[in-house]
C-alpha cells in the first residue's frame, strides 16, 4: 500500500509494527494512517468539521483535533473506570480467573483514531473483515465506551464512539447488529455502573463511504504525492 508521510508513519507506529504493515497490502494501520492523518490536513476547518460529522454526530464543530493510536502507548491515556474492573472481577473470579489476569483489565486501551471538537470527544475504531475484540476477549465496543465515558468527563464533553468497517463482510453485520443492541437503552443495561452510558451516541461508517469522501476532498487535502497510487491500491483491494 502506498503510505503518504513515510517516515513519520514509522515513527508513529513503531519499526516493528511498520514493518509489518508494509507486508500486509490491506494493512489496517496504513489505511488508517493515509485516510485519517490526511484528512487532517485540509485546508477548511469548518468544512472538515462538517464531514466528520459522520463519526461524531451534529455536533462536532471546528476546529477538531485529530491523533492517532492514542490512549496505551501515548497521552493522553484512555484507561478502564473502577465500575468496570469490579464487574470484570466479579465475573472473572467466579470463572476462576487469576489476580493476574484480572490485572489486565486495568490497562489503558488504545484508540485508532480520536477527534476532539470543542463539544465532543469522539473515539474512532477501525476494523477489516475480522471483528475486533478487547482486553482479553472482551466486548471492544464496551471497553471503548467505558473509557471513553471516563476521559470525556474530565474534558467536559459529550462522547461518540464509531466504528468504521468494510462493507459486506461478517464483521460488518456483527458490528452493525451490536450497535443497533447497544442504541436505545441497550448501553444503560450494559454499562449500569455508568449513569452517562445512555448518552453515548454510537455511529458506523464503512470503509468505502470513508475512500469516496476522501477521494471529494482531495484537492483540499495538503498531500506529499499524487492521490491516484493509492485510490489505485485501494479499487484492487476492494475498498472503493
Amino acid at each position: 500500500m502506498p503510505v503518504f508521510w513515510a517516515d513519520q508513519a514509522r515513527a508513529e507506529l513503531g519499526e516493528d509494527r511498520y514493518a509489518e504493515a508494509l507486508r500486509d497490502p490491506r494493512s489496517l494501520d496504513l489505511l488508517t494512517w493515509n485516510l485519517f492523518q490526511s484528512l487532517d490536513t485540509h485546508r477548511d476547518p469548518e468544512w472538515l468539521a462538517y464531514r466528520l460529522q459522520q463519526f461524531g454526530g451534529t455536533d462536532v464543530s471546528a476546529p477538531v483535533r485529530m491523533q492517532l493510536w492514542t490512549g496505551r502507548d501515548a497521552d493522553p491515556l484512555l484507561q478502564p473506570s473502577r465500575g468496570y474492573v469490579a464487574a470484570v472481577r466479579e465475573r472473572a473470579t467466579a470463572a476462576g480467573a487469576s489476580e493476574a489476569d484480572i490485572a489486565r483489565f486495568r490497562d489503558p486501551i488504545e484508540v485508532p483514531v480520536r477527534m476532539e471538537s470543542p463539544d465532543v470527544l469522539c473515539l474512532v475504531d477501525t476494523v477489516m473483515d475480522v471483528t475486533d475484540r478487547g482486553t482479553a476477549g472482551r466486548d471492544r465496543l464496551l471497553e471503548l465506551i467505558d473509557a471513553g465515558i471516563e476521559h470525556a468527563r474530565r474534558l467536559g464533553k459529550s462522547l461518540t464512539v464509531a466504528v468504521v468497517y468494510e462493507a459486506g463482510t461478517t464483521a460488518a453485520q456483527e458490528l452493525s447488529t451490536r450497535i443497533n443492541e447497544l442504541r436505545g437503552g441497550g448501553l444503560a443495561e450494559a454499562l449500569p455502573h455508568q449513569p452517562l452510558a445512555a448518552k453515548v451516541q454510537l455511529r458506523e461508517v464503512s470503509w468505502q463511504q470513508l475512500v469516496r469522501v476522501w477521494e471529494s476532498e482531495v484537492d483540499y487535502l495538503q498531500l506529499p504525492t499524487s492521490a491516484r497510487p493509492l485510490l489505485g491500491h485501494l479499487d484492487e483491494v476492494g475498498l472503493y
